[in-house]
């Protein structure tokens, strides 16, 4: 599959890549090959001594334009996927165009030739009819060929600086320029080398200027540079400018220095390409020109660009960090050093509330250029943070040595001004950002202002970053409650216990994640069963830690205690140990006996438990006894009671906390003991599970999907009575006993 994947078939983009340069090499080629052609074309009329036939310079005019075409749409592809800082740009064409007039200019001076030959039509001597040299048509060919190159690169390359924040008309402008540069160009095609222009071709050649003129101010780029990069480019427009002036044909009159006659070689050659090489050299130096210009017009705006290019990446980072940055230390920092690098201010500190103090105090938290100690020397930040809360407004210190909330003194040279500016967020102030200069009134209009957004973004980053703390805080509880949630859950009785003649059904829900609701069993030997059931005062996870050692207690005491009172009153003492004055806990605890068929029953101030008897009697069992934790001493002892229960075969028991008989419904009323006595006489013929299901379902239905107020649990236990060889073995061994 991998060997597939790097085949062409499965790669377009690898594909596009192969036809690209399969058509760069397309173009070479016929570049490369009417070259050629129009070099035999001068060597043809060399060794034949006699001027071409008109057919034959058609033909030849055609291999020129078709090469030197294709040699214009290879260098378009080759640059319009480069996107080069301007500097760079020029720089390129520069070195390019040197090399090149280097080549043509040592080109020109290798032999001589005589001014009369240059001065007759292409190819002959009409006064002796002697055709041109081997070695002039040499240097003919590599000095066209250097000059034009460097025409093309010029145009290209000038092109990209044109169109920077290109619109449709620049974009128009541009390319009609170039038509009319062509067309002037294409008007000589038919004129013999030196031939003077006639009227059509001036009037071409002035439209064509008049478009250069119109691209020549096309200079948005120079507004993106710094000030070294103005300088630098300065020098480059300057030295560029010469090299055109001196290297290449912009006229017949031999002022091109570098390539002594250069226009003529390029007229002998093609007049055409002659004419387009002196129009882009023109449109080069006036380009240059007016850049060189408009860029020391700018350079006293430079600082204000830099300025202006700090504030925005300033904003750029204060932005990036309200959406990715929750790092409060590096937050801190980025906020106190904007100012500074926005260039408004020569040092800036940023100062937050100390919150771990407990008092109103501010302190410096992240500071730029200036360390605390020197802050601390200059400023009162409590009397300026106290001014500043008042106000909720910036505070403008432009003559710090007069202001009686600083110790400054005149012409310290180290600090002559103070903005401080709160950071408002959600109607709250939540940071002061100070921003200082060395000069005496330092901070202008547009300063402000910006140091004010600043302020603005920085407090949407300051109170995101809060809200992401409190978020990750929230998880982290989340996580723990679910964790302490299943380890409450475990601590509950996963299964139901199975004995002969008893069913049992149970369930807890808690209000919150965790609650202090608790129900338990416990085997008391083969044929005893302990039951109980609990609630301690309030919800969540103090609940939640005394439910938890209820459950210790009970698993260890129940065991060792004979009957329901003692086990409470022994969970009593062991509980005031540990509970605080305010807290308790109700629970009943009963003991069901399979052998004496009875439950006994104690309650320490909890819900009455309910009894259902078959025939449909039914009453809540009300034994005396107090809470758990109301008293440390002997008064709990003596208020607990018992009730001794004789089992009858289908009786219902059902234990239960305040969260069932208390739950209300919309309309605020409680569902109450009556209607859960009334639900169970209905039920009573029915098994403990559809008996606890059915109580359950009809406290959804009163409660119409509210959410429950309290930690709520059921317990239900009904009695099927002994199946019948367990009632003779039993009978059984109550004769043997005798």
């Amino acid at each position: 599959m991998a060997d597939l994947a790097a085949t062409p078939e499965s790669n377009p983009s690898w594909v596009s890549r192969i036809m690209r340069r399969s058509f760069s090499g397309v173009l070479v080629a016929v570049f490369a090959t009417c070259f050629l052609l129009s070099i035999g074309f001068h060597y043809i009329e060399l060794t034949n001594g006699t001027p071409a036939s008109f057919g034959t310079e058609l033909l030849y005019s055609l291999f020129v334009l078709t090469g030197f075409g294709t040699l214009w749409l290879w260098m378009k592809r080759y640059f319009q996927d480069r996107l080069d800082p301007p500097a760079k740009t020029l720089w390129s064409v520069m070195i390019s165009g040197l090399v090149l007039v280097v080549v043509a200019g040592f080109t020109a001076r290798f032999g001589t030739i005589e001014s009369s030959v240059l001065e007759l039509p292409l190819g002959f001597a009409q006064d002796t009819g002697v055709p041109l040299t081997s070695p002039t048509i040499i240097k003919m060919v590599v000095i066209s060929l250097c000059e034009v190159l460097f025409a093309f690169l010029l145009m290209h390359r000038i092109q990209q600086l044109v169109l920077v924040k290109r619109t449709q008309s620049s974009q128009r402008n541009w390319f009609i320029m170039l038509g009319l540069m062509a067309i002037a160009a294409l008007s000589t095609i038919s004129q013999p080398a030196g031939a003077d222009q006639n009227e059509w071709q001036t009037i071409a050649f002035i439209v064509a200027v008049v478009f250069m003129v119109v691209n020549a101010f096309r200079l948005s780029w120079i507004v993106f540079l710094t000030f070294k990069e103005k300088m630098a480019t300065i020098g480059l427009c300057f030295v560029l400018a010469t090299l055109l002036i001196l290297g290449m044909g912009v006229g017949s009159s031999g002022v091109n220095i570098l390539v002594p006659r250069s226009h003529e070689y390029l007229e002998f050659y093609f007049v055409p390409l002659a004419s387009f090489v002196k129009q882009a050299s023109i449109f080069g130096i006036l380009y240059c020109i007016t850049a060189f210009l408009s860029l020391l017009f700018h350079l006293p705006t430079s600082g204000d660009y830099e300025q202006r290019a700090g504030e925005r990446a300033t904003m750029f980072s204060l932005a990036h960090l309200v959406s990715q940055v929750f790092d409060a230390e590096k937050l801190f920092v980025t906020v106190a050093s904007a100012p500074v690098e926005a260039g408004s201010a020569d040092f800036s500190w940023l100062a937050m509330p100390d919150h771990q103090s407990g008092t109103l105090r501010y302190k410096m938290v992240s500071a730029h250029n200036v360390t605390a100690n020197r802050i601390e020397e200059w400023i009162d930040t409590d009397l300026l943070i106290d001014d500043l809360m008042a106000t909720r407004n910036p505070i403008i210190i432009q003559r710090a040595s007069t202001d009686h909330r600083l110790n400054v003194k005149p012409g310290n040279g180290e600090f002559g001004s103070l903005l401080i500016t709160p950071l408002i967020a959600r109607e709250e102030i939540v940071g002061a950002l100070f921003a200082a200069k060395r000069v005496v009134s330092g901070f202008e209009k547009d300063d402000i202002e910006t140091i004010s957004v600043f302020a603005a973004q920085a407090a949407l980053a300051i109170d995101n970053s809060h809200l992401f703390e409190q978020q990750v805080e929230k998880e982290r509880l989340s996580r723990e409650l679910s964790i302490a949630r299943e380890v409450q859950r475990k601590l509950l009785p996963q299964n139901v216990p199975v004995l002969s003649g008893v069913t049992m059904a149970a369930s807890s829900v808690s209000a919150q994640e965790v609650g202090g609701d608790y129900y338990d069993f416990v085997r008391l030997g083969e044929q005893r069963l302990g039951v109980i059931i609990g609630d301690v005062s309030g919800k969540g996870t103090s609940a939640a830690f005394y439910m938890a050692e209820m459950q210790g207690i009970f698993q260890s005491v129940s065991r060792l205690a004979d009957s329901p009172s003692d086990f409470l009153h022994h969970a009593n003492v062991a509980l005031c140990q540990s509970l605080d004055r305010n807290i308790f806990i109700s629970a009943i605890y009963a003991i069901l006996d399979l052998e004496k068929e009875s439950l006994v029953i104690a309650r320490a101030g909890h819900c009455p438990a309910a009894i259902v008897r078959l025939s449909g009697e039914s009453r809540f069992i009300r034994t005396k006894g107090l809470r758990l934790g109301l008293d440390r001493g002997t008064l709990f002892r003596r208020s607990l009671t018992e009730e001794t229960i004789s089992l009858e075969p289908g009786d219902v028991f059902v234990l239960y906390t305040d969260g069932v008989v208390e739950s209300r419904a919309e309309s605020g009323e409680e569902y109450g003991y009556d209607r859960l006595l009334a639900l169970l006489e209905e039920h009573r013929h029915e098994d403990a599970d559809a008996i606890h299901a059915a109580v359950l379902r009809d406290l959804r239905q009163f409660m119409a999907g509210e959410e429950y107020d309290d930690d709520m649990t059921l317990v239900v236990l009904k009695w099927n009575g002994l199946p019948v060889h367990s009632f003779l073995l039993e009978q059984e061994s109550k004769k043997q006993s005798v």
